[in-house]
């Protein structure tokens, strides 16, 4: 073998040796993301089960942002925000907890009127075929609610949101 193929072996072989650390060292990084998502995803679709096992007539008093309303007295309820373990809250998130829970309004009254396209209002929450801007926090029978994580991830913040009905119909 002469010099010239030597050289050009080496670098072959160094080019292909460098692909491979770089495919190593990005499907790391892609299988992290990949688990953080999965375990938001979860932890979104665990919160929507909690909800849909609530008795319709206490999910917004338990779940809406106000204490003026929690069934127990003030501070009793859950409350809009939680915990999701495995996943680093975003810098400055409020009782540092990354899950909130989003309904038509923060409570403690419930308005049919309330401008939300991603909740699909204005909606007659009390299916009695008007939409009005009367309280309806004690008297709805759907309500639409969103569920957002947000996290602080290796490549910056990430959020995923699920938004569903609940029916006590």
């Amino acid at each position: 073998m002469t010099l010239v193929e030597l050289t050009v072996s080496i670098t072959v072989l160094t080019v292909a040796l460098c692909a491979v650390a770089s495919t190593v060292v990005t499907t790391g990084a892609l299988n992290q993301q990949s688990h953080e998502t999965e375990v938001a995803r979860r932890a979104a679709e665990n919160m929507i089960e909690v909800l849909r096992n609530t008795p319709i007539a206490n999910v917004f008093a338990l779940y809406d942002t106000s204490t003026a309303d929690d069934p127990g007295g003030a501070g009793t309820a859950p409350g809009a925000r939680f915990a999701v373990p495995g996943l680093k809250p975003l810098p400055g998130a409020p009782g540092g907890m990354a899950g909130t829970i989003f309904l038509p309004s923060a409570g403690p009254t419930l308005r049919e009127d309330t401008i939300d396209a991603t909740l699909g209002l204005p909606r007659d929450l009390n299916t009695d075929g008007v939409v009005d801007a009367k309280d309806h926090a004690s008297d709805y029978q759907v309500l639409p609610v969103r569920v957002r994580i947000q996290w602080s991830s290796q490549h910056g913040p990430r959020t995923i949101e699920l938004t569903t009905l609940l029916s006590g119909l």
